[in-house]
């Protein structure tokens, strides 16, 4: 039994930034950035809930978690509402809402401040997961996919919200820090899955999560007395490169798949899609949408699948394909899915006008 993607939305802020001037910016404060050797122009676009300068001066811990705490709610209820919009839902249809978010901290959690917003029912189950950086959109999805096969008359709203610019630290040097600035945008992302259900677009047939041993401390955040810093270890790549294709093999093969029609990667980064390309034996364009997303928004930590997939559905035809979802987080943790795309038929807006057909989201921004 399959869970669909019935609808799959994004919202982003509203300050664009450049990456080349971001790191134009950071380089007449740190001298050290004469040894980052990532392109400016490989970089490309982000968005951040606030002005550059503003976010480049930093805060302390509590006036950072403040603005989380506005910019989340904003953030996610606009991803929410298009998500819903687009997949015909009323808020009160939905019976669980899972939020993903690990750049800040609200208790009650973000789902509290969603449902009366949107109008969805007291009695919501909800699941917030908050610790499993980039990967949690992908988790969060295949949480869904999980409860959809207990109940697949239900429907679930996955929200993943992040702001990585409000963890940025003005008076850490590190080139963890500085990365992360030129990698990381702010935005969020959400989706819209209901079970048992055979309706064109994405369906999730399988999920699987693998943590790989003895990489703790390779990627994620250290909390300090003023707030998060970033841990970003180079040896990533390479434990990419070396691990991942023996997971996705495992994967693939429970699956009863030898090869992927496509593979919709989180948008992590050059380095990182290199590393992904190496382990599978992909040819530069199998990370396309991938490098096409980090290019347009950069990387949005969970919230990134969900851009990827909504640009994915744009660039598949019309047969029938497998793929491969995949989310890379702390741990090292890799969180998969199998994806299967069913075509939608063509759609008449009028007598002899024929045009096509769009069952997931709206377009990206």
């Amino acid at each position: 039994m399959a869970s669909s993607i019935l609808s799959v939305a994004t919202a982003l802020p509203p300050h664009r930034m450049e990456a080349a001037e971001a790191l134009a910016m950071l380089g007449s404060l740190w001298p050290e950035l004469a040894r980052f050797d990532t392109k400016a122009g490989e970089l490309g676009t982000r968005y951040l809930c606030q002005p550059l300068d503003r976010a480049l001066a930093g805060s302390g811990l509590g006036d950072a978690n403040r603005a989380y705490a506005m910019h989340a709610q904003r953030l996610g209820a606009e991803a929410a509402s298009l998500a819903l919009k687009a997949a015909s839902l009323d808020a009160d249809r939905i019976d669980l809402i899972i939020t993903v978010s690990c750049t800040g901290y609200l208790l009650p959690s973000l789902d509290a401040y969603l449902i009366p917003e949107l109008g969805m029912r007291p009695d919501v189950i909800r699941l917030p997961i908050t610790e499993l950086g980039c990967s949690g959109g992908t988790a969060a999805l295949a949480l869904a996919d999980r409860h959809l096969r207990a109940f697949p008359e239900q429907h679930v709203l996955v929200v993943a919200v992040e702001i990585p610019s409000l963890t940025f630290q003005a008076g850490d040097h590190s080139m963890d820090n500085v990365t992360a600035c030129l990698t990381f945008g702010d935005g969020a992302g959400a989706a819209v899955l209901g079970g048992g259900r055979n309706v064109p677009g994405l369906s999730i047939l399988g999920t699987s999560s693998r943590l790989i041993p003895n990489t703790r401390g390779v990627l994620g955040f250290e909390l300090r007395g003023d707030g998060f810093h970033v841990v970003l270890d180079r040896r990533l790549p390479g434990i990419i490169a070396r691990d991942l294709g023996a997971a996705v093999g495992d994967f693939a093969t429970g699956c009863g798949l030898e090869a992927w029609d496509f593979v919709a990667a989180h948008a992590a980064g050059p380095r990182i899609f290199r590393a992904i390309e190496s382990a599978l034996k992909l040819a530069p364009p199998g990370l396309e949408v991938s490098r096409q997303v980090f290019a347009e928004v950069g990387n949005i930590s969970s919230a990134s699948i969900f851009f990827t997939l909504r640009r994915l559905v744009e660039s598949l035809g019309s047969v029938p394909a497998a793929g491969l979802g995949l989310g890379i987080g702390p741990g090292v943790s890799l969180e998969l899915m199998h994806l299967a795309w069913w075509p939608p038929p063509p759609a008449r807006d009028e007598p002899g006008n024929i045009s096509k057909g769009a069952p997931v989201g709206s377009r990206l921004e």
